[in-house]
């Protein structure tokens, strides 16, 4: 499951930004509310295999607990061709028998090569954490 990996370095990447944040005497405890991620639509990445892999993965972690909110960037691509200028969605290839629906990387206007500006990406955006002191919640 490519989920699982995806998963797996995410909360990787995340607990490594959380090593050693916090004050030196150690009185206070930093959980992580949220994680939030930006994921472009051409990304092959199904969201509830996301979501469980990320919650089997941070089970006895700083991270239990918390929440992955998952935003979607819709696909935006730009004609090569001169005469055509098209910038918009990516087009998308749905034959009948096809458990995926396919993105063609083509103009769906003229058909020529198109440069894609956005909806590939994957990115770790935000971090909501929680500070908890000898005294309460800050």
């Amino acid at each position: 499951m490519h989920e699982y990996a995806v998963a797996e370095e995410l909360v990787r990447a995340v607990l490594e930004r959380l090593d050693g944040r916090g004050p030196v005497d150690g009185s206070t405890a930093v959980r992580v509310k949220e994680v939030h991620l930006r994921k472009g639509e051409l990304r092959l990445l199904a969201d509830e295999a996301l979501q469980q892999a990320y919650r089997l993965l941070t089970a006895g972690t700083a991270l239990e607990g918390s929440r992955l909110l998952i935003e979607e960037v819709r696909s935006e691509v730009l004609c090569r061709s001169r005469s055509c200028g098209y910038r918009g969605p990516a087009g998308y290839h749905d034959e009948p028998g096809w458990h995926l629906t396919v993105p063609v990387l083509a103009c769906p206007r003229c058909g020529s090569p198109v440069e894609l500006l956005r909806g590939d990406e994957l990115e770790l955006v935000r971090l909501v954490i929680e500070v908890e002191s000898g005294s309460g919640t800050e």
